[in-house]
């Protein structure tokens, strides 16, 4: 007889979502970002992140599944 595997072990911080996207600073007395900050930031960083958190989620769900988990 063939014993189980044993179940993988997610690290918790692995079930975090990524870090969110650095936020440009804003001037308190115009209450105003510098636009080209505003832009860079947004573009790449937002991507980034939504990338990173769609594959992690995905890597999570498929190690519970594998182990029997509910989600």
């Amino acid at each position: 007889m063939i014993p189980a595997p044993a179940p993988i072990v997610v690290p918790p911080e692995a079930r975090r979502p990524c870090v969110l996207a650095p936020k440009p600073a804003v001037d308190p007395a115009t209450n105003s970002a510098p636009e080209d900050q505003v832009f860079e930031m947004s573009a790449t960083d937002r991507f980034e992140i939504r990338s990173c958190d769609r594959r992690r989620a995905a890597v999570v769900a498929a190690i519970d599944a594998a182990n029997g988990a509910a989600p």
